[in-house]
């Protein structure tokens, strides 16, 4: 991958990982991908679809049979065993996929929020994770997602603990501040 350049984006919930991503892409004018639109769209896959409702039942899926995304996070981030054993299944097939769409030359910004937990792939040259405080974080998730505090902290205890997440960036970005802030970051870093 001599002529490609891929720099991984990961980090908090609600710390502005998208947002960092499209800054970055836009800057780099660099191909844009996300771990979570291609998880998203292997749960269109009927092989995929059917591992879990094998585990779960047909009450994860809809009439039309599309899988019912509040049920699904909700087996998922209520029991730890779920957890791992969705991770187990989705974690490979998304990372094999973004292993594909970077192959040949390019720059690419990659968002693989959970890239502490599924480790750092051979073709990721650079890792940025973006950080902000719990307050910030919590407040976008509300605004953003509709998410309580309760709802943010149940879904982080599935994670590994945050000191070690941050670790697995080559650097931190502090996203704290407002979007002019956060530009002036990118811009240093």
């Amino acid at each position: 991958m001599a002529d490609t350049r891929i720099t991984v984006v990961t980090g908090d919930i609600g710390a502005g990982k998208s947002t960092v991503s499209g800054i970055l892409a836009r800057n780099m004018n660099a191909v844009s991908l996300n771990a979570d639109i291609a998880a998203k769209n292997l749960w269109l896959h009927d092989d995929v679809k059917s591992i879990f409702v094998s585990r779960w039942g047909a009450g994860i899926l809809d009439a039309s049979g599309k899988i019912i995304t509040p049920e699904l996070s909700r087996l998922i981030f209520s029991d730890k065993r779920e957890y791992d054993f969705c991770c187990a299944i989705i974690h490979p097939l998304v990372m094999s996929e973004l292993e594909q769409q970077t192959r040949g030359a390019g720059v690419f910004v990659v968002e693989i929020p959970l890239l502490p937990e599924v480790g750092r792939p051979s073709w990721a040259e650079r890792v940025i994770y973006v950080a902000a405080e719990f307050s910030v974080r919590a407040a976008r998730c509300r605004e953003s997602r509709g998410w309580n505090e309760e709802e943010l902290l149940r879904r982080e205890k599935f994670l590994l603990p945050r000191e070690q997440r941050m670790n697995a960036g080559d650097c931190v970005l502090h996203n704290d501040g407002d979007i002019y802030e956060l530009a002036r970051e990118i811009t240093a870093l």
